[in-house]
């Protein structure tokens, strides 16, 4: 295998998400294993690295204003696809890791026909249009009704922003997306409820062609030394949209004790709104700090009580929750999607029910009067991460899945 170039595909070379994260992280891991690997993405800058091939990188092509200029080439990119053909002929890849494809559409996955490709499914993107999973863009849809490739309810719900124009695109682009999954031999999912979703819809992978892999820590952050105390503050940490539930944070901070703080660090559509409703409620107790680097970031992890994620969509894997984890904080967190294959319930965190302000004020404020408890939620967390977030658990599970997509493959 360690002579083989892999070729890591992702819309992103800069850190929007947690896709974007693990896509990298995995370019760098294999690197660090002595892989030949490359990077492909589009040219949406600030870049995580400088490397010496951007110029084959696709132009920048999400939002509403470019699909107003180019609506097909929004649905299918014969640019970004012409780029990446270009690519791999220059490179000549062994293998193809394709991560989230977000605004370069799975056109491209065409250019993968001839080289042995794995996918990995960051979200449920190609059988929700909304990729939220959330019934009339409100509530979580546990009957997904759109998992059958009839993307008729997202349509008649407006299940995408509440929009009747959105949720037509949105479904109009997934149900193109699909034709191209022929061209991927295996996929990976980080939690085996994603796993699960998938294979109870109809999109036509086998069972045995989606492996659970779950995501991974770089080295260097499974060495920070965790600090069982705190400045006492909960922590939420994330981009401050709907489905990611800060609303449901504030209304349970409405009616607890103002001496207990909480810490919101991000930005994001619903900023303002956010800090309007503090504001009208006189949460002085919430303190909202905006963008953070990453040292900050580490900071306010290492001081926190715990960190909080009130979320009312499915959520995959989240990363946040494994950082919380190795610097020995628990989680308080939704009890959907695959958060609870990371939060064991008064084990390593507290679970609530989505939307539930009640139970989320109850598990605050078992953790502020109960400190002997966090340290001991705290340890568990930690000692899970070291365990089943590192490097090599990720890199023997992946290689696993390469030699097989290799072996059964022609050559390229």
């Amino acid at each position: 295998m360690r002579n083989k170039k892999i070729l890591i595909v992702n819309a992103f070379f800069s850190p929007w998400g947690g896709a974007e994260i693990i896509a990298y992280n995995t370019y760098k891991l294999l690197k660090k294993q002595n892989f030949e690997t490359y990077f492909w993405a589009s040219d949406k800058k600030d870049y995580f690295e400088k490397v010496s091939y951007d110029n084959y990188f696709s132009k920048f092509n999400v939002g509403i204003n470019n699909y107003i200029k180019n609506p097909l080439k929004y649905y299918y990119n014969y640019e970004a696809k012409k780029q990446l053909n270009k690519f791999i002929h220059y490179i000549k890849p062994d293998l193809i890791h394709v991560h989230s494809l977000y605004g370069i559409t799975n056109s491209v996955l065409e250019c993968c026909k001839n080289v042995p490709t794995i996918m990995t499914l960051h979200d449920a993107s190609l059988i929700c249009p909304s990729a939220e999973l959330l019934y009339k863009n409100n509530k979580y849809c546990e009957k997904q009704y759109c998992k059958d490739r009839n993307f008729l309810p997202c349509i008649f719900n407006k299940c995408s922003k509440n929009s009747l124009e959105a949720s037509i695109r949105h479904s109009l682009l997934t149900y193109i997306n699909n034709f191209n999954l022929k061209y991927v031999n295996k996929f990976i999912t980080p939690s085996h409820k994603l796993r699960e979703l998938f294979l109870s819809s109809n999109i036509g992978i086998a069972t045995s062609d989606i492996k659970v892999i779950n995501n991974f820590l770089p080295q260097e952050e499974l060495e920070i030394t965790p600090n069982l105390a705190n400045k006492g503050y909960f922590l939420f940490i994330g981009r401050l949209s709907k489905e990611k539930g800060v609303h449901y944070l504030l209304k349970a901070m409405k009616d607890l004790p103002r001496e207990i703080e909480v810490h919101i660090v991000g930005k994001g559509a619903e900023e303002n709104k956010l800090k309007q409703y503090a504001k009208e409620n006189n949460l002085d107790n919430v303190k909202f700090l905006g963008f953070k680097n990453r040292e900050e970031i580490k900071e306010e992890y290492q001081n926190c009580i715990a960190t909080i994620l009130p979320c009312n969509w499915f959520e995959n894997f989240p990363t946040t929750n494994m950082e919380s984890f190795i610097n020995g904080k628990p989680v308080i967190a939704s009890n959907i999607g695959g958060i609870p294959e990371q939060v064991e319930h008064n084990k390593t965190g507290l679970l609530f029910e989505p939307t539930n302000v009640e139970q989320l004020k109850e598990c605050i404020i078992k953790y502020w009067n109960n400190p002997n408890l966090v340290v001991e939620h705290g340890k568990n967390a930690y000692e899970k991460a070291k365990k089943q977030y590192t490097e090599e658990r990720y890199y023997n599970k992946l290689m696993k899945v390469y030699e097989e997509v290799l072996s059964n493959a022609k050559q390229y």
